[in-house]
C-alpha cells in the first residue's frame, strides 16, 4: 500500500490514469477514488481539482464512443468524486475528521432535503425507480405476494435516502484510505490513533435520536429518508470506538477481525455499532476503559 501512495504521488498522470481507470469497477473505483483524496490531501484542492477533471474528460470522451451517454459519468463525478474532493480539502486545512464527517453529514442531509424538495413525492419516485430498476430482482426471489408488496413499500420510502446513505459511505471509505496512504508516507501510525480518537459530539447524536424518534412517531417520508446517511456515520463511529477499545485495552487484533466478520455475516451488528456510536457522545467508553497495569 505504501509503494502505491509513493506511485500516485510521483506525478499527475499517475493518479489521474488510477482514477479514471477504475472509475467504473465496483469496489475498486473506491481505491481509485482515494488517489484522489491523497492528491488533494498532500498537494492542495487545486491539484486535486485538476485530477478530477481530467479524470472525468478523458472518462467523458470514452462513454461518446462506447455508450452514446455522458450521463453515468456525470453522474460519478457529482456524486462522488465532487463531495470526496471537496471533504479532503476539508480535512487537509481543519486536519480534524471530526470536523469533516460533521461536514460529511451536513452535506448529506442537506442533498436529501433538497431532493426530497425537488421531487415532491419521494414514495411515488422511489416506487418508479424500483419498478424500472429492483423489480426483476425481487421478482427472482422466492416471496409471497405479501413479502414483496412489504419490501417494496418499505424500499420506496426510503430509496432516496438509502442512495445518500450509499453515496455517502463510498466517499468516507475512500477519504479514510486516502488518509491512511498519507499517513503510512509522511506520518506513520498517525491515522490509527487519528480514527480511535474520533469523537462526533454531542449535536449530531441529538440530532440523530431526535429525527429517530420523529420518524417513529409521525412516519413521514422525509424524517425516515434522513435516517441511512445518519445511520453510515454512526456506524463508522462504533467502528471508531471498538477500534478505540481494542487499542487502548492492549487486546489482540482478532477482536477487530471477529467484529468485522460478524458485519459480514449479521446485518443486525450495523444498528449495535450504531447505538455504541450514539451512546458515546455522553459515556465517552474509550475513556472509560482502564489501560493495562504498567503503562502510562
Amino acid at each position: 500500500m505504501q509503494a502505491l501512495a509513493g506511485f500516485i504521488l510521483r506525478g499527475r498522470w499517475q493518479a489521474v490514469m488510477l482514477l479514471a481507470l477504475t472509475a467504473l469497477l465496483p469496489v475498486l473505483n473506491l481505491g481509485g477514488a482515494a488517489a484522489l483524496a491523497l492528491v488533494t490531501l498532500r498537494k492542495g484542492p487545486r491539484e486535486g481539482l485538476l485530477t478530477l477533471l481530467i479524470s472525468t474528460c478523458l472518462l467523458l470522451i470514452l462513454a461518446m464512443g462506447l455508450f452514446d451517454s455522458t450521463l453515468p459519468v456525470l453522474g460519478l463525478m457529482a456524486t462522488f468524486w465532487l463531495p470526496l474532493w471537496v471533504l479532503a480539502g476539508v480535512l487537509r486545512y481543519t486536519i480534524s475528521l471530526t470536523v469533516t464527517l460533521q461536514s460529511a453529514l451536513a452535506l448529506a442531509l442537506l442533498v436529501v432535503l433538497g431532493g426530497a424538495i425537488a421531487l415532491g413525492d419521494v414514495t411515488g419516485w422511489g416506487r418508479e425507480l424500483l419498478d424500472r430498476l429492483v423489480d426483476p430482482l425481487l421478482q427472482q426471489m422466492q416471496l409471497t405476494g405479501r413479502q414483496r408488496s412489504d419490501i417494496e413499500a418499505t424500499l420506496a420510502t426510503l430509496l432516496l435516502g438509502l442512495c445518500v446513505g450509499n453515496a455517502l459511505l463510498s466517499t468516507l471509505l475512500s477519504l479514510l484510505l486516502g488518509r491512511w496512504w498519507q499517513s503510512l508516507l509522511f506520518h506513520p501510525g498517525g491515522f490509527g490513533a487519528e480514527f480511535c480518537a474520533l469523537r462526533l459530539g454531542q449535536l449530531p447524536a441529538w440530532l440523530a435520536l431526535l429525527l429517530f424518534a420523529g420518524a417513529l412517531l409521525w412516519q413521514w417520508p422525509l424524517l425516515a429518508n434522513l435516517m441511512p446517511p445518519l445511520l453510515v456515520l454512526y456506524v463508522l463511529q462504533g467502528i471508531a470506538v471498538a477500534h478505540g477499545v481494542v487499542n487502548r485495552a492492549r487486546l489482540a487484533q482478532g477482536w477487530l477481525v471477529g467484529l468485522y466478520v460478524m458485519l459480514l455475516l449479521l446485518p443486525q451488528t450495523l444498528l449495535l455499532l450504531c447505538l455504541l456510536g450514539v451512546v458515546d457522545a455522553w459515556v465517552d467508553v474509550r475513556a472509560r476503559i482502564p489501560a493495562p497495569t504498567g503503562t502510562v
